[in-house]
């Protein structure tokens, strides 16, 4: 389902997204968006991906960059997946 909603230009033809609608989207200041003209004149409105910074750490790169996700128990989660695909594999 789609929705739409109504955004204005404000002074200096900047494009205003209520707050509401912001939140819902994960939008905050300073992230850039891109504005795409599509077919049959419909326009569309995509978040700008960052790319992660590498950094020289004594001659090896690395990603510097936060987890999009919780790391907690994921040694733990991932080991306890690849046990089940090999009992499954090996019929247990």
């Amino acid at each position: 389902m789609s929705e739409v909603i109504q955004v204005s230009l404000d002074s200096q033809g900047r494009i205003v997204i209520p707050s509401t609608f912001r939140g819902r989207l994960g939008l905050s200041q300073g992230m850039t968006l891109i504005v795409e003209y599509g077919e049959k004149d419909e326009f569309y409105l995509r978040i700008q991906e960052v790319s992660p910074a590498l950094v020289d750490k004594q001659g090896v790169l690395v990603v510097k960059a936060e987890p999009i996700t919780d790391l907690t128990n994921i040694t733990q989660q991932e080991r306890g997946r690849r046990v089940f695909d090999l009992a499954q594999r090996v019929g247990l």
